[in-house]
């Protein structure tokens, strides 16, 4: 009776509604976008601290001192390309892209880190993370979008573990996270784009919004011999956040009360995932197959109730890893209705992480699909 009360109110809490306005601050490791994830019942590394609180019960003690990672997306060697080399006319090249790509066209690049400090141990995790982005989204020569952004992440844990008997356990967590965010987001037409690529300068004379805010998220995770778990998860079950307008982002570092034009409440998007492990018993190829682990996973379950859902199978994910006498992991996975895949090397002094991923950015498959390369360096230990 016990469990089934705690269940109910963990869904209960989870399903009740408000206003969500703000894209959440995720934060995907290389090996979740190998592996299509984040996997909510995975739960061995210190990704836990973010992905589902509940893992902190059971994931073995790691300290990440930094993280380099660097992904691109899209077209971005074109739009150089492009860009550069025709200086003389960027409107033209401008245009000339825009027609060959059918006036879509998406391209980023985003750091993770390199402040990505954590620590997770006996049920307690904690970490402080960082990414800049910038994206160039063009939806038609007239609507250029343009967002230059740095998300600062401070989140915490706690989790404890309820013996079932016969091998069987239930782990309970919740985790409290504090966010910062500034962010130019400003959209242009060709000309314009022309026009900053000619004073660079210019863009930091746009409107800047500052959001700043702190969340809950909780987590359940049953497992059974180490070997088969299933979990679900609520992140930002409660988040809410003040988003602050300056008139641009000179103004606000020279004089932030003179700059402030606005101020809105509002809260992140709350993503209810529920998911699966599968950790198999490999018997004499364990000799040379350490680990293996299997994953399905259905995410924002919330989002089939949005007046306008997104494809149901754009939220189904499925991940697969298999490690190589301890030093090399072959991981791929399928997220969005597309194909990821993805390698690490456990070097000792730090693991080099390479994947490749696609994101859909449409409401069914297929709609407009970027691909995305990335590489990471990442100290833990």
């Amino acid at each position: 009776m016990r469990r089934c009360t705690m269940l109910a109110a963990f869904l209960g809490a989870a399903l009740c509604a408000g206003a969500q306005t703000i894209d959440s601050f995720d934060r995907l490791w290389s090996r979740d976008r190998s592996m299509g994830g984040p996997h909510v019942a995975l739960a061995d590394d210190s990704s836990v601290i973010v992905t589902n609180p509940a893992g902190l019960a059971v994931a073995p003690r790691k300290l990440a001192l930094a993280e380099l990672g660097v992904r691109a997306s899209g077209p971005l060697f074109d739009i150089a390309d492009a860009v550069l080399g025709n200086e003389s006319d960027y409107a033209a090249a401008i245009a000339d892209l825009l027609r060959i790509n059918d006036y879509k066209l998406y391209g980023g690049l985003a750091v993770d880190g390199p402040l990505a400090f954590s620590f997770v141990g006996g049920g307690l995790g904690f970490g402080i993370f960082n990414r800049t982005q910038f994206v160039v989204n063009a939806s038609s020569i007239s609507s250029i979008k343009v967002n230059a952004r740095e998300d600062i992440l401070l989140a915490a844990g706690y989790a404890f573990r309820i013996d079932l008997g016969k091998d069987q356990a239930l782990d309970f967590g919740m985790g409290a996270k504090g966010f910062v965010r500034g962010e130019i987001a400003p959209t242009f037409g060709a000309i314009e784009v022309a026009e900053i690529l000619d004073d660079p300068n210019s863009v930091f004379e746009k409107d800047f919004y500052l959001t700043t805010g702190v969340g809950i998220d909780i987590g359940l995770r049953w497992s059974l011999n180490d070997r088969l778990a299933a979990a679900i998860v609520c992140r930002d079950l409660y988040s809410p956040a003040i988003v602050t307008q300056y008139e641009s982002l000179l103004g606000f570092l020279e004089d932030p009360t003179a700059a402030k034009v606005d101020v809105e409440y509002s809260s992140l998007a709350r993503a209810l995932d529920i998911g699966f492990l599968w950790a198999p018993s490999l018997g004499p190829l364990s000799t040379y197959v350490d680990a293996v682990n299997l994953c399905l996973d259905y995410g924002d379950i919330l989002d089939l109730f949005s007046p306008i859902p997104r494809n149901p199978i754009l939220n189904l994910r499925l991940g697969a890893e298999a490690r190589v006498l301890e030093i090399v992991t072959f991981r791929a996975g399928v997220k969005e209705a597309l194909l990821n895949a993805g390698i690490g090397m456990d070097l000792g002094i730090f693991k080099l992480n390479m994947c490749a991923f696609g994101s859909e950015l449409g409401l069914d498959p297929g709609d407009r699909v970027v691909y995305n390369l990335k590489v990471s360096f990442d100290f833990v230990y």
